[in-house]
């Protein structure tokens, strides 16, 4: 009796599980529009709110798929104020069978300051990010201006401490810009994504 106890109340564990994997969804992650911040840099949001999102129980749909589509429809999307509409969302949505759609633009702002004896790089991210949701046809969360600047000390991040997945991008003074720009995207991109996440029980 009792190894049936425990195997049931294992199966149901597994059974739990699985559905709260169901629930969280389908998402596609579109393109980003980008300001400045090279391939290396961009790339870097994409993977950041890939492995978030993928952390917190969603289902991230092949980017590959996910860019194929967009090449093939935005070039008809009617676009107000930055924003596809949401017929537009909806179709692309539907064609990839995904739940939610993410979606936004990403800028940096990179520059050389004088502190004590020296010049210091910095790079500042600036994110907006919106979630479209094919159930009710509206976006559902959006934040615009997020920032993330790559010399905030990490025992000050606690606002994305619990989001965040992977380690912060090491940097040295005196080295190039490329990791600056990532290490406040995944800064940027953590704040801006975070109260969506919690939003939704995850």
């Amino acid at each position: 009796m009792k190894i049936f106890r425990i195997t049931t109340l294992a199966a149901m564990g597994v059974l739990a599980s699985a559905c709260l994997a169901q629930s969280a969804g389908r998402v596609a992650i579109c393109p980003f529009q980008f300001t400045d911040g090279n391939v290396t840099s961009r790339t870097m949001v994409m993977d950041t709110i890939a492995k978030i999102l993928d952390h917190h129980g969603y289902t991230v749909l092949a980017q590959e798929s996910v860019e194929n589509g967009y090449r093939s429809m935005s070039p008809n999307w009617r676009i107000r104020h930055g924003v596809p509409g949401m017929a537009d969302l909806g179709k692309y949505a539907a064609s990839l069978n995904a739940t939610h759609v993410v979606f936004g633009t990403a800028s940096w702002h990179t520059r050389s300051i004088w502190v004590g004896t020296g010049p210091k790089t910095i790079s500042t991210a600036d994110i907006d990010l919106y979630v479209y949701n094919v159930s009710s046809n509206t976006i559902v969360y959006q934040r615009r201006g997020i920032e993330g600047r790559s010399d905030e000390k990490e025992n000050a991040l606690k606002d994305v401490a619990d989001v965040l997945i992977t380690p912060l991008i090491t940097i040295v003074s005196g080295g190039p810009a490329t990791p600056r720009e990532q290490r406040a995207a995944q800064i940027a991109v953590a704040r801006a994504i975070r109260p969506w996440i919690h939003r939704d029980g995850r």
